[in-house]
C-alpha cells in the first residue's frame, strides 16, 4: 500500500515529468569544447594522479606549466568532483562489458545537469511559496520557468550553467528560510560551493553579508550570523587559494591567464544595450517571459525589500560583470550563455503573480505562449550549428545581412524537419547566395539534436528522420500536457508534492 501511495506521488510530481522530459530531450554527447577540459582534468587525476592536462584548443592561452607542455584547466575544481565519480563509472563499465569508454563517459556526462536542474527548480518552487505564492499556481509557475524558458537548453546541453543556477537558488532560498536558525550556515554553504564551481561568483557574496548584518542587528545575532556566513566560505576560499598556489605560484591566478584581466568600461558601453534585445545574445528574446516581472515589481517592493534587495543586487552585478568583458556573449552557445543564471533570479519575482487577476494571467499566458516557439528550435539544434552555417554569409558588406541567431536557427529547424542530410541551400536561409552548403562532415548536424537521434546512427541511418521528429512530437506533447495538467484550475492551497 505504501508503494503504491509513494507511486501516486511520485506520477503526481512535476518534478518527476520535467525529468523525463529532459532526459528524453538529452544530446547524448559533449557539445562544448569548455567541458573538455574538465574531462581531461578528471582522467587525468584518476589516471596519473595529477591535474596537468594537454591544451584542448591550438589557440590556447593559458599559462604553460614551466618544463612542460601542458596546461591546467581553468574552469572550477568544482565540476571535478561530479566529473571524476561519472568518468570512474564508465571506466568500470567500459571494462566489464566491452563499452568504447570515451564515447559512454560522455554519453553519461551529457546528462549530468539534470538533477542539478531539479534541484534548482525545487529551490525555485519553495523560494516562490515562502514569498506568499500558494502551492498549486507555484508548481504551475516552476513548470513555465523549466519549459518556457532559456532554462530548458541549458539544461540538456553540458554547460554548467544549471549547475550553478541550482547552488545559487539554494543560497536565495536558504536566506528566505527566515524562520530557520542556521539559514546563514546553509547560505555559507551553496556560496562556498558556488564559488568552487565558479570563481566569478564571488561578486554575489557582498549583498548577502549586508543583509546578514542587517539582520544580526535587527534579532540581535550579528556576530552568529556573520561566523555562520564565514563557517563554510572561509576554508572554501583557502583551499582554492591553496589550489591556485600550488599549481601558478600565487593565489591570484585562476588558470584563465590575461582573460581574467580583459574587463573594460569600453566592453560594457559596447554590450549593455544588445545583452538586453539583441535577437543574437539578449536576454529578453531568449526569455521573453521575464516581462512579466514589470507586474510585481511593486508588490515585491511592498511585501519583501530585503529579497528584492538581494536579487537586484545579484543581477545588476552579474549583469554589469558579463557586459563589461571582452567576449561576445559567452563563445559558441544558445543566446547569451553569461546571463542564464539572471533568468530564474528575474522569475523569483512571479511569487507576487495575482492568479485572480485576469489582465496578470493574459500577460503571463501571451508571454509563455510567445516563449514556447524559441524553446522548440533550441533544444532541437546543437548549439553551435547556426554559428557554424552562418560563416558562408560574412563575406557580405552589410553586417545586418546575417540572420540573426533566433531568426537563421528558426529557418535551419523548419529545414529540418524536411532534410536531415546536412545539405542546405544557402537561399533558404539568406538572398542572393545561390550555392550548397555541405555540413554533413558534422555528424551531429545531422538530423535533430537528441540522444535517440544520434544513438539510430550507429544502427540504421535512415530512421534518423523518423526518430528525430517522433522525438521533437512526444516532447512537445509532453510539456504541453505538463501546462495543461498543472495549471491552477484551483487556488487553494492543496498537499503538498
Amino acid at each position: 500500500m505504501r508503494i503504491k501511495i509513494s507511486l501516486i506521488r511520485l506520477l503526481k510530481s512535476p518534478f518527476f515529468w520535467l525529468c523525463a522530459l529532459y532526459m528524453l530531450t538529452a544530446k547524448g554527447h559533449i557539445e562544448i569544447i569548455d567541458t573538455e577540459y574538465s574531462i581531461r582534468t578528471a582522467k587525468a587525476i584518476i589516471e596519473e594522479g595529477t591535474m596537468l592536462i594537454e591544451p584542448v584548443d591550438s589557440n590556447n592561452k593559458m599559462p604553460v606549466i614551466l618544463g612542460t607542455d601542458k596546461i591546467y584547466s581553468q574552469y572550477g575544481i568544482g565540476l571535478l568532483a561530479i566529473f571524476i565519480p561519472i568518468i570512474s563509472l564508465a571506466k568500470f563499465l567500459s571494462f566489464s562489458f566491452g563499452f568504447e569508454e570515451v564515447m559512454l563517459s560522455h554519453f553519461i556526462l551529457s546528462f549530468y545537469n539534470m538533477p542539478f536542474a531539479l534541484l534548482g527548480l525545487w529551490h525555485f518552487r519553495e523560494i516562490l511559496k515562502k514569498l506568499g505564492q500558494n502551492h498549486n499556481t507555484a508548481n504551475f509557475l516552476t513548470i513555465c520557468l523549466a519549459t518556457g524558458t532559456i532554462f530548458w537548453k541549458y539544461v540538456v546541453t553540458d554547460f554548467s550553467e544549471i549547475t550553478q543556477i541550482a547552488l545559487l537558488l539554494g543560497a536565495i532560498n536558504s536566506f528566505v528560510n527566515v524562520k530557520h536558525p542556521k539559514r546563514w550556515l546553509f547560505v555559507s554553504t551553496y556560496l562556498s560551493l558556488l564559488v568552487i564551481l565558479k570563481l566569478v561568483y564571488v561578486i554575489v557574496i557582498p549583498p548577502f553579508v549586508v543583509l546578514a548584518i542587517i539582520d544580526g542587528r535587527r534579532n540581535h545575532r550579528t556576530i552568529p550570523n556573520l561566523m555562520h556566513g564565514i563557517a563554510i566560505l572561509l576554508p572554501s576560499a583557502l583551499l582554492l587559494m591553496y589550489i591556485n598556489w600550488i599549481r601558478y605560484g600565487s593565489i591570484f591566478e585562476s588558470g584563465y591567464g590575461s582573460a581574467q584581466s580583459e574587463f573594460s568600461i569600453h566592453y560594457l558601453l559596447r554590450d549593455w544595450q544588445d545583452y538586453l534585445i539583441s535577437l543574437d545574445r539578449g536576454i529578453i528574446p531568449y526569455s521573453p517571459i521575464i516581462l512579466v516581472g514589470f507586474l510585481t515589481i511593486k508588490k515585491f517592493f511592498v511585501v519583501n525589500k530585503e529579497t528584492l534587495f538581494l536579487i537586484v543586487s545579484i543581477c545588476i552585478s552579474l549583469y554589469i560583470l558579463t557586459a563589461s568583458w571582452v567576449g561576445w556573449k559567452g563563445g559558441f552557445c544558445w543566446g547569451n550563455r553569461n546571463l542564464v543564471p539572471i533568468v530564474p533570479l528575474i522569475c523569483i519575482s512571479w511569487a507576487f503573480l495575482d492568479w485572480k487577476n485576469l489582465y496578470h494571467r493574459i500577460f503571463y499566458l501571451l508571454l509563455f505562449l510567445i516563449s514556447i516557439p524559441f524553446r522548440v528550435v533550441a533544444i532541437s539544434l546543437k548549439t553551435h550549428e547556426w554559428s557554424v552555417l552562418s560563416r558562408e554569409f560574412k563575406d557580405h558588406p552589410d553586417p545586418y545581412y546575417i540572420p540573426s541567431e533566433i531568426e537563421g536557427s528558426a529557418k535551419l529547424f523548419y529545414e529540418k524537419l524536411f532534410n536531415y542530410s546536412g545539405k542546405y541551400n544557402t537561399n533558404t536561409f539568406a538572398h542572393e547566395h545561390h550555392h550548397s552548403i555541405n555540413l554533413s562532415n558534422y555528424e551531429s548536424f545531422i538530423g535533430f539534436n537528441f540522444w535517440p537521434v544520434h544513438a539510430c546512427k550507429l544502427f540504421d541511418p535512415s530512421l534518423v528522420g523518423i526518430i528525430g521528429k517522433s522525438v521533437l512530437g512526444l516532447s512537445i506533447l509532453l510539456s504541453v500536457s505538463l501546462i495543461i495538467f498543472f495549471y491552477p484550475k484551483s487556488l487553494n492551497d492543496s498537499s503538498k508534492f
